[in-house]
């Protein structure tokens, strides 16, 4: 399994706003082939905002750059948001259930 993870930056009063234009991109990115789970995360006092996405495998994740970077760029456009990082990673240990 992969994950990207994405760090943002909007001003903390927009920080609702932002998080209801990431509640639309996230509908769309899981109609995406290969998406095994995806977390918005926010801290409404710093403004940060975090998503994680979770891929099936490395391909899957790289087959999904485009539309993610699409949906991405206009969630933050509505509140002139930033991206501050974008880090995709192996996941190399998860918890048994």
């Amino acid at each position: 399994m992969f994950a990207r993870v994405v760090r943002y930056s909007v001003e903390p009063e927009r920080c609702e706003e932002a998080l209801a234009s990431f509640e639309e991109a996230a509908r769309s990115i899981g109609e995406i082939d290969g998406i095994q789970g995806a977390y918005v995360m926010a801290d409404g006092d710093s403004g940060r905002i975090i998503t994680l996405t979770l891929w099936e495998n490395r391909e899957k994740m790289e087959a999904s750059e485009v539309r993610a970077s699409a949906l991405r760029q206009q969630a933050l456009r509505s509140v002139e948001g930033e991206i501050d990082s974008v880090e995709r990673l192996r996941v190399a240990v998860e918890p048994d259930n």
